[in-house]
């Protein structure tokens, strides 16, 4: 038997195919319903980048751990969420995702970006941005027909598939 921690109304944690934990809608869920806070430390950005830098290189070293749970505030602000209950942090990512982040002020929200099903993992695209020298340590394994094989904004997915066509070569 899996084991579920209820969230709030709309999610539950629980066991993950796409890795480790993942959050997972406890009902139907309506198109652009805010269903979940993602909390933390609110850090400098200098804090910020230090502690990027140090999450990054430990899930190098064991990607079983998360990565960086760094979200870029404003100017002067980063918002650290691996903090103990910050449950949005296990939301996985998808190359289709269901969900979206959504800033307003020092807050982040977790926004259902279509009509979710019950008992259907939630998701966002983590938007990572392309770098030709370390994509490749950021694998995708979200299993959606639009799977580009990496952790990548939408954006560069034309990078990417340039730079993959290349390499090919």
């Amino acid at each position: 038997m899996q084991k579920t921690l209820q969230i709030n109304e709309y999610t539950h944690l629980k066991e993950s195919k796409i890795h480790n934990k993942g959050v997972f809608a406890s009902k139907f869920i309506k198109k652009g319903t805010k269903l979940i806070e993602y909390t933390g430390e609110l850090i400098s950005k200098e804090e910020g980048t230090r502690r990027s830098t140090q999450s990054h290189s430990e899930h190098k070293k064991d990607t079983s751990k998360g990565g960086v749970y760094i979200f870029d505030i404003d100017e002067e602000h980063d918002l650290d969420g691996d903090v103990e209950n910050n449950y949005a942090k296990y939301i996985n990512h998808s190359c289709e995702p269901n969900c979206e982040f959504d800033g307003s002020g020092k807050k982040i929200w977790v926004n259902a970006l279509r009509d979710i099903l019950k008992d259907e993992e939630l998701s966002i695209n983590y938007g990572f941005v392309w770098d030709e020298k370390d994509y490749h340590e950021h694998v995708c394994k979200c299993g959606s027909v639009k799977c580009v094989g990496y952790i990548l904004d939408e954006d560069d997915w034309p990078t990417l598939k340039t730079h993959l066509k290349k390499k090919k070569k």
